[in-house]
């Protein structure tokens, strides 16, 4: 795998419910690398999302949201819907919305 992008800040989260709060997100984004030999760019290769989610101010942020789909808008103003994979904040990718 190969590293395209590390994004860390706060941004806003929107729950299934239509709440807004502050979280902070620790995410990167990278690319399967099949290396053919030619040094040019691989076709199809894959892109992920994977890291972290989280809310400095409600402990029970992740654990109260679990597996319910929600949008992250960060900093730079891209936007995605994700799930919490697991009760450490790590995250699954539902849809990237650019």
């Amino acid at each position: 795998m190969k590293v395209l992008e590390h994004l860390q800040g706060t941004g806003t989260v929107t729950t299934p419910e239509g709440n807004e709060m502050r979280a902070k997100y620790d995410l990167q984004i990278t690319q399967d690398e099949t290396e053919d030999g030619s040094g040019a760019p691989p076709i199809g290769a894959s892109k992920h999302l994977s890291g972290l989610v989280w809310s400095t101010v409600d402990p029970y942020f992740v654990l109260n949201h679990f597996r319910k789909t929600m949008l992250l808008q960060m900093e730079d103003g891209r936007k995605f819907r994700f799930f919490h994979r697991n009760a450490n904040g790590s995250i699954g990718l539902s849809q990237w919305l650019g």
